[in-house]
């Protein structure tokens, strides 16, 4: 560790220059195309299975319609009555529950989120929990699709999405018994001399095959014509693992991977908060207890947990941790006092707050039936570089399960929008340069340390960097750029650095008689702020903005 005089800051070498490259594509599409049969694809890829079926008498557990739910039975599609728990779930189901443990929801027709949220934001233990519900027109017919029960949300209120997005992580939010998804499809209906509402329907139909009960109970509750018809609404049915309780299976959906489920740690543009990172994590002042481990069970070496009621702890992310974008949000869960069913997180980003809800219960642990994925997904979220927002970070916290353990350890950022299409590391001692020592005296292209800010003697410091034999066609379009640098910290002054280009279409070598000093400049350039309160210390990485506007001028240059 070297001693820094006052007013400067020192970095290693261990930078590198990111360029994103945007490119363009033109894709025909036909002018007109014929209507394909059916409003519904399924809500899932692959396989799944029925853990609860739609009760045509009638689905009005958790709704005011009437006629009320019949207690203790279940009418299914087949006409048949069951006892509640028998092939059936519950009495008053309005959906049908497919078996899916924290797995990719997706919208199953074109539509405009009109719900996104908690069914009940007091209660979020109530009814489907965090739910999203989609609306579209079909048929000269309005309806709705609901998604409850979510542990995390891809789409916002009055956002538009097309057949097939991922809108949602399944979980185990709401009034449940376990992690699933619920699914409901609910039809506009204005009886006559009545003020219309949104009717529960069965997207598979209606097709008695009980001689007894042909006709519908839940469509003739009541007057005639005031219920909507069941009919399959399916343009492709999901694919079921068994055909119990009479409903066929489908062709499944090819597995994607859209939004991942595990974090990409070979992306160069990450950001991982462990839990004893102390200038990013921080506890409540309830006892927290802490363990050590062996990975994977836990990340690293140790993870903190508690059973306290309305205990928290957070991860905080500082002022040029990250560069602007869209990441993917993971939360490490150790396989240990990790017990709470509904461990709710905040995500705090870019000035607003979004909520997810993952039963540590379920993760790292195993069978039957096995669930071993160590990282919850938390969703895609836009962050800055913190210098205009409020504080970015996550929390974690259960405020009505004080019996049971929650854990925190360790949390993941990954940018989404990448990984960057060039990852360029300065290597060559010739490829940085710049002045050191008390007073700046000495000019080094040798020395494995850069000084950024101002000499003793009040001279600003002029440092260099330079990337040859870069790929970058003439004129590209420059979408993003940064340097990434490794602090040899710590340090706690402010600090401006301004940010330039060489103007020249091919840089030369630096040497200790061509310094970063004597070149033309771009007149591009960006400011780097790092205020008091950001807090610096060796070996962590540091992002700055974003320079896309240098080095669109560079390679515009001719030459």
């Amino acid at each position: 560790m070297i001693t820094l005089p006052r007013k400067n800051i020192l970095f290693c070498l261990s930078i590198f220059f990111v360029l994103l490259i945007g490119l363009h594509f033109v894709v025909k599409v036909p002018v007109a195309q014929a209507q394909i049969a059916g409003l519904l694809t399924p809500p899932y890829f692959g396989t799944k299975y029925i853990s609860g079926v739609f009760d045509h008498q009638y689905p009005t557990l958790y709704t005011s319609m009437t006629p009320p739910d019949v207690p203790g039975s279940v009418i299914n599609r087949d006409g048949f009555t069951y006892t509640a728990g028998d092939c059936s779930k519950y009495s008053g189901h309005a959906g049908i529950d497919y078996g899916m443990i924290y797995d990719y929801v997706l919208s199953t027709h074109n539509g405009q989120v009109v719900t996104a949220g908690w069914q009940r934001p007091s209660d979020r233990r109530y009814g489907l929990g965090l739910m999203v519900e989609l609306q579209t027109s079909y048929l000269g017919s309005t309806y709705k699709t609901r998604y409850g029960h979510l542990s995390t949300l891809m789409v916002q209120n009055n956002q538009l999405v097309t057949r097939g997005k991922v809108i949602a992580i399944s979980g185990n939010t709401g009034n449940t018994d376990g992690p699933h998804l619920h699914f409901e499809v609910r039809k506009w209906l204005q009886p006559p001399g009545l003020g219309g509402d949104f009717y529960p329907v069965n997207p598979y139909g209606w097709p008695s095959i009980n001689p007894d009960r042909p006709d519908d109970p839940w469509e003739n509750a009541g007057e005639p014509g005031h219920r909507p018809a069941s009919v399959n609404l399916w343009q492709n049915r999901p694919s079921l693992s068994s055909v119990k309780c009479t409903y066929a299976s489908g062709t499944p959906l090819m597995p994607a991977n859209d939004h991942p489920l595990d974090p990409d740690l070979t992306n160069p543009v990450r950001r991982i908060i462990d839990d004893f990172d102390a200038s990013r994590f921080e506890l409540s002042p309830d006892p927290w207890s802490w363990q050590g481990c062996i990975p994977p069970a836990c990340y690293l070496s140790a993870y903190h947990y508690i059973a306290t009621a309305d205990a928290y702890a957070q991860w905080r992310m500082l002022i040029h941790d990250l560069v602007v974008g869209q990441y993917d949000v993971y939360a490490y869960i150790p396989n240990n006092h990790a017990n709470s069913d509904l461990a709710y997180y905040e995500i705090h980003h870019n000035n607003k707050v979004h909520y997810a809800a993952i039963d540590q219960s379920r993760f790292n642990k195993p069978g039957p039936p096995a669930y071993p994925r160590t990282w919850a997904y938390l969703g895609r979220y836009d962050f800055t570089d913190g210098i205009n927002t409020v504080a970015q970070k996550v929390r974690v916290y259960h405020y009505d399960e004080a019996e049971e353990g929650l854990a925190a350890d360790a949390v993941a950022l990954v940018l989404a929008d990448g990984p960057p299409n060039l990852n360029v590391p300065v290597v060559q001692p010739s490829d940085d340069a710049g002045r050191h020592g008390q007073n700046c005296t000495l000019a080094d292209i040798t020395y494995p340390e850069i000084y950024l800010g101002r000499c003793t003697n009040g001279v600003d410091v002029v440092s260099g960097f330079r990337y040859s034999n870069i790929p970058i066609p003439a004129n590209a379009t420059i979408t993003r750029a940064h340097l990434q640098f490794v602090v040899d910290g710590p340090y706690v002054q402010p600090l401006q650095v301004r940010f330039y280009g060489e103007s020249n279409a091919l840089s030369s070598p630096f040497s200790t008689l061509n310094l970063p000093e004597n070149r033309p400049l771009t007149n591009a350039w960006n400011t780097w702020h790092v205020p008091t309160l950001d807090s610096w210390v060796a070996y962590r990485t540091r992002y700055s903005p974003d320079v896309k506007q240098i080095v669109q001028e560079i390679v515009n240059l001719p030459g």
